[in-house]
């Protein structure tokens, strides 16, 4: 499996509380094209804060949620700062681990004001394809923990990319190319639901089964879905009730040429809405759609964000 692959041993937690809009935006498909093939972890929120109304469940690694925290601080300094989507994305770098990992996000930032205040700590500038990168070493608040250099770049001061350096120079390279959204990552958001505010994408089941068995734990549905066998990807809408849709289904993938190719008449759309998963017949062969209480929900989310603080913190898992 891909996990064991990579020597990840999988931890779950409960992601920052996240305000959510009453009318969420769809999700940007500038952010998904630049999404490298290669990322086995995926996972998406909208409207993130670090202190909002409500909680979600996202899986990612370690290293991605460090990247959050320290992007919240980098740009700490912008005033006008607006954050409208954030994508996880990790994939096994050279030493067999989910090493290599990056944010994408889409809103409003000012580069002048985020790269000034960096500045004046450790980080410096340098340049790569045209682009402007502020390059930043570890945070004096995480040395004993985590010891990447990362690189953050901010295009057209409405989206930001912030990871590894292999990482972002991938996200550049494919924004820069306008290349085309993965295919197989676009067939697995197809299976979701046009309204999640959260959603997640997985490679095939996780060691021991723990996310099956925590899904279970919600609904036997979901329990029976992520224990499928396949990829699993699951979104999550908050409306009156809490409504999840998960699947878990083998996805043929096309070869990365193909995926590439630009057509003369090929243009790519602000926003994209994903596709619902109850409209066609073949794509439900393994799917749950499951709605449950808030109050129901909230019970379930406590019980795995109490049980966090007994799990030790290690940056190359998921959590």
């Amino acid at each position: 499996m891909l996990l064991r692959t990579a020597k990840a041993f999988l931890l779950l937690s409960i992601l920052f509380n996240a305000a959510v809009t009453a009318s969420a935006i769809s999700s940007d498909l500038r952010l998904i094209q630049m999404v490298p093939p290669e990322s086995q972890v995926i996972a998406s929120m909208l409207s993130p804060t670090l202190g909002g109304q409500r909680s979600s469940f996202l899986l990612f690694t370690g290293n991605n949620r460090i990247d959050l925290e320290d992007f919240y601080a980098l740009t700490g300094a912008d005033a006008s700062r607006r954050i409208h989507q954030v994508i996880f994305a990790a994939e096994v770098g050279d030493d067999g681990k989910l090493s290599e990992h990056s944010l994408l996000v889409s809103g409003q930032f000012n580069r002048n004001a985020i790269f000034r205040f960096a500045e004046s700590g450790n980080a410096t500038t340098e340049s790569y394809r045209g682009e402007a990168i502020l390059v930043v070493p570890p945070l004096a608040r995480e040395r004993s923990r985590f010891k990447q250099l990362r690189w953050l770049a901010i295009l057209n001061s409405d989206i930001a990319i912030f990871g590894t350096p292999v990482s972002v120079q991938e996200e550049l390279d494919r924004g820069i190319a306008n290349s085309r959204p993965d295919s197989s990552l676009m067939e697995r958001l197809r299976r979701l639901d046009g309204r999640d505010e959260t959603w997640c994408l997985l490679p095939s089941s996780s060691p021991g089964g723990l996310v099956e068995s925590t899904l279970e734990k919600l609904d036997p549905q979901l329990g029976a879905v992520a224990g499928g066998g396949g990829p699993l990807q699951y979104g999550i809408h908050f409306g009156r009730q809490v409504e999840i849709t998960a699947s878990s289904n083998d996805v043929v993938r096309v070869s990365s040429k193909t995926e590439n190719d630009r057509s003369a008449t090929h243009s790519t759309p602000t926003n994209y809405f994903l596709a619902g998963s109850h409209d066609g017949g073949d794509i439900d062969r393994n799917v749950a759609i499951v709605k449950i209480s808030r109050r129901r929900y909230s019970e379930w989310l406590n019980r795995f964000s109490n049980g966090e603080r007994t799990i030790q913190d290690n940056p190359d898992a998921i959590w």
